[in-house]
């Protein structure tokens, strides 16, 4: 082989390896220009949680009633399967511990990103201090029962802890969230 070959053998292999590894950096998504959140596997103090929510969305004029339900395991990662309120499943997300996320959408609604809505959940239950860690270019306070996410000095979204309810407000793409457990 001759010089020239193995150095642009040598040359493509260092380029697709960094592709690679590009690749598996873009497991985050963005909550803000140039900012947002790597989704990551679950802390340990939250494997072994199942739930189930009912999610009221309203976007603008829009509203949905959306049923979730939450497996994080230690063997099996992270598992949400998202539902209408009649129960017709819309989309289904699996992240495999350390693994990349795949999902598939049952329904085709394109407004419904499964990723942001694991981040939103992400946001809602992980600890501070862990989602600190897998936030790029935001910080999430807590005081008291609000969290809220900044990029810099903008109010990107804030979390409200009420009774039985918790409120997601993203100022920054105009929706919110109401999670509810169900028993």
């Amino acid at each position: 082989m001759s010089r020239l070959t193995r150095s642009l053998l040598l040359t493509l292999s260092i380029l697709v390896a960094s592709c690679a590894s590009e690749f598996a950096v873009k497991t985050g998504v963005d909550l803000a220009p140039n900012a947002g959140i790597y989704l990551l596997d679950p802390p340990p103090s939250l494997v072994a949680d199942n739930w189930q929510q009912v999610l009221e969305v309203h976007h603008g004029d829009e509203q949905h009633t959306l049923l979730a339900q939450l497996s994080l395991n230690s063997e099996t990662g992270i598992n949400l399967a998202v539902m209408t309120a009649q129960g017709m499943p819309i989309f289904q997300l699996e992240k495999a511990p350390q693994g990349p996320i795949k999902s598939e959408k049952m329904l085709p609604i394109n407004a419904v990103d499964p990723r942001y809505i694991l981040a939103d959940i992400m946001l809602v239950h992980w600890p501070v201090t862990v989602l600190n860690s897998q936030l790029y270019d935001l910080n999430l306070v807590e005081q008291g029962s609000t969290r809220r996410l900044y990029q810099g000095e903008q109010l990107i979204s804030e979390i409200r802890y009420l009774d039985g309810t918790t409120e997601l407000v993203n100022f920054q793409r105009d929706y919110k969230i109401k999670f509810q457990r169900v028993n």
